[in-house]
């Protein structure tokens, strides 16, 4: 990787690398993903044609909750590619953070979009923990895609607001439906165009959403999630992920802000 694309990702908060794929671990996915379909669905699935078969909401429901048992998807996040890129990027020491999977966009289905949002929120991990989201196909704004705002990673976690009732304990997850943005987001996105093969790597702080898919295939998408065991605030927390605790039990603000906050009151105090 070039200095200039890591200043861009530090920059930008985000990085599109071409066909990252050497080793055909895109290739084997796709194949078990095939396989897995054409056992629930029938032997009419076929990932890249959509006209061939129907995908009624209990079939999607069991076919989705099977993706991210693959074996290859487990081979992909483990991958050497995977560990470097991560390393050049300034993760000292990256792990998976147990929330590694696939995902389906059905053409003209609008439900499981994901509003502006940070991952960070949701996930928790190192406060330079980043998300790998691989599309399968071509996206655009024709196929459905994902938006970013651009160095929205540099302001830390944005304000946020409970949007459930679920009851705040140390180990109670939240979910995109309990929590989401609270604040407008009016600077102009960056919409990712991507290709087969492609990675799209982004920093969880970064704001992203995601756009309908307004083609007439599925739109098939991975996304690895990767924190940084080296960072010594994670530590200080006790290494939290989001399917062990949530965003009331832990502070992004590092200890540089705590400093501030300690010096304040003593200045206050003088």
């Amino acid at each position: 990787m070039s200095t200039t694309q890591r200043e861009r990702f530090e920059e930008d908060g985000y990085l599109v690398l071409k066909d990252f794929w050497k080793h055909g671990e895109l290739i084997e996915l796709e194949t078990q993903l095939a396989e897995l379909g054409q056992r629930i669905v029938g032997p009419q699935f076929n990932p890249r044609n959509f006209g061939q078969y129907e995908l009624e909401p209990a079939t999607q429901s069991l076919l989705y909750d099977r993706l991210k048992y693959l074996p290859a998807l487990s081979r992909m996040s483990g991958s050497p590619a995977v560990h470097d890129l991560c390393r050049e990027l300034g993760l000292a020491h990256p792990s998976l953070m147990g929330c590694c999977n696939m995902r389906l966009d059905k053409p003209a289905d609008s439900r499981h979009l994901f509003a502006w949002h940070q991952d960070s929120l949701y996930l928790l991990g190192s406060e330079n923990a980043v998300t790998l989201w691989i599309p399968f196909q071509d996206v655009n704004l024709a196929s459905g895609t994902i938006q970013v705002i651009p160095g929205s990673h540099k302001r830390g976690l944005y304000p946020f607001k409970r949007i459930s009732d679920k009851v705040i304990a140390p180990y109670v997850p939240f979910l995109q439906r309990d929590l989401s943005l609270d604040a407008e987001v009016t600077e102009t996105p960056e919409t990712i165009a991507a290709e087969r093969g492609d990675i799209v790597i982004f920093k969880q702080m970064l704001l992203h959403r995601s756009t309908p898919n307004l083609g007439q295939q599925i739109r098939w998408t991975t996304q690895l999630r990767i924190t940084d065991l080296a960072d010594a605030e994670y530590r200080r927390q006790r290494f939290p992920t989001g399917d062990r605790t949530n965003i009331f039990y832990v502070d992004y603000l590092g200890h540089n802000a705590q400093q501030r906050r300690e010096q304040e009151s003593e200045n206050a105090a003088a």
